[in-house]
């Protein structure tokens, strides 16, 4: 049978698909062609035309769209909700194609916004999440506001790799999420398929030969190998859209983590978190989910920017000794821990930290003049970090993800007798009058080494 005499009983799939997805019996699907890859998708609209529009771009899975489907009805009634399966994806044509981030946001550019003609809010989950960045940064013209909920592989793919290693033993202890039945797949691509692949990413992403052979030619292998070799290092700061980041507080999949370091490098960005959540909010917790974006929308929501703003640091001393679980947040001229494990750092602005023989946690927090560690494993999630150097370490690890790091030369002395590890996410280093290096990487610092 011919591809003409096919598209009506795609158009009838799509409709039967479309019609619980989007809670209303006039829903419409189309399948267009989109030049990005020369291949169709298909394309769903609901609610009153002309109305203001919402743009949702779903995450890994072949639901596609349909992951949308509690939203989509409480949004109908008043917007203009339009909704693609991407390419690879859903109802949409499946190839051996270079599904990137960046791909992706031109297929929604093609696809989506020459459709509308007017900017749009757009709410990306998951990869969608990651897509919806990548978007609104490079057509920035296009969206009048953002929403990001469980954005997946922002984070260094080395750092990404390991958080899903915890997710998997978790797995293994608690199951699947029921509304995220492709887990399995995502966490054997990434762990399995991903990792061991030569470290010229860009060159099997670009070549459908190596793609076939190393990642089976599949849509979800490659989409989700291409979106951790991705760099959102530019696009999370080059985001001018009003920003809202929504996070399932026990995601699994896009740890928490990741929304506190979004929320910090989008500039004005606010975050809502909702417990009990896990990887798909909209779908676990649809009620609370619903009442933040619908809030959002209508200008109700009222929440504070997330980033730490700069300030002195105060003049109390904070200290831990050989304590567990010990939490600072406020204004320190130094923090002190010696022989604890998991101290956490939470909103504050220190002069010095001190770190001998403990493990610290800093998130959105400040330090100005500088972190002396020996011993030591730091994980820093937003805020910055000053000094010359920034950090002294010996015999300690550091885990900084959307940090940022400011001296007048090295980031890192390593006084110590054995090499350190540097593992960087979407972080940045700026030396005055200069413009800012951006850092996604793993680095290893030999003994007596700046770097």
């Amino acid at each position: 049978m011919t591809r003409a005499r096919l598209r009506p009983l795609w158009l009838a799939a799509a409709l039967v698909l479309a019609a619980p997805a989007f809670g209303q019996a006039d829903a419409q699907a189309e399948r267009v062609e989109e030049p990005v890859f020369g291949h169709s998708v298909m394309l769903y609209r609901a609610g009153p035309p002309g109305a203001d529009a919402v743009v949702l771009i779903h995450g890994l899975g072949q639901n596609g769209a349909r992951d949308w489907s509690k939203l989509i009805p409480a949004l109908a009634g008043r917007y203009e909700v339009v909704a693609l399966d991407l390419p690879g994806f859903g109802q949409s044509d499946k190839e051996n194609e270079l599904y990137s981030p960046a791909n992706f946001a031109r297929v929604i550019e093609a696809v989506v916004a020459r459709r509308l003609a007017r900017p749009f809010v757009l709410i990306g989950h998951s990869m969608g999440g990651a897509v919806s960045i990548a978007y609104a940064a490079r057509y920035p013209e296009r969206v009048s506001r953002l929403i990001v909920t469980d954005a997946a592989g922002v984070l260094q793919r080395a750092v990404y790799a390991e958080a899903l290693g915890r997710a998997a033993a978790a797995q293994a202890l608690g199951g699947v999420p029921p509304d995220a039945p492709w887990l399995d797949s995502f966490v054997r691509t990434v762990l399995t398929r991903a990792e061991p692949l030569p470290a010229a990413g860009r060159v099997v992403l670009a070549l459908p030969e190596l793609r076939l052979k190393l990642l089976r030619g599949d849509p979800t292998a490659i989409a989700a190998y291409a979106l951790v070799e991705h760099d959102f290092s530019r696009d999370l700061r080059g985001i001018r859209a009003p920003t809202l980041a929504i996070w399932g507080a026990e995601d699994r999949v896009a740890p928490l983590r990741t929304g506190r370091l979004a929320a910090a490098l989008i500039p004005g960005a606010r975050l809502a978190v909702i417990d009990g959540a896990g990887h798909s909010p909209m779908l676990e917790k649809p009620e609370q989910f619903n009442a933040l974006v619908l809030d959002e929308l209508e200008g109700r929501l009222k929440i504070d920017p997330y980033a730490l703003e700069r300030g002195a640091p105060g003049g109390r001393v904070g200290s831990c000794a050989g304590l567990r679980e010990q939490q600072f947040s406020g204004d320190y001229q130094e923090i002190r821990a010696e022989g604890c494990a998991e101290v956490r750092i939470t909103n504050a602005r220190i002069g010095r930290l001190i770190v001998r023989n403990s493990t610290v946690l800093l998130v959105n927090s400040h330090v100005y003049d500088g972190v002396d560690a020996s011993d030591a494993r730091l994980e820093l999630t937003a805020g910055l970090v000053a000094g010359n150097p920034p950090f002294k370490l010996e015999s300690a690890s550091l885990d900084a993800a959307g940090t940022r790091f400011e001296s007048r030369g090295p980031v890192v002395d390593n006084r110590g007798k054995t090499a350190v590890t540097l593992s960087l996410s979407v972080s940045e280093a700026v030396r005055a009058a200069s413009p800012p290096r951006y850092l996604h990487e793993v680095v290893k610092v030999g003994p007596g080494r700046k770097w």
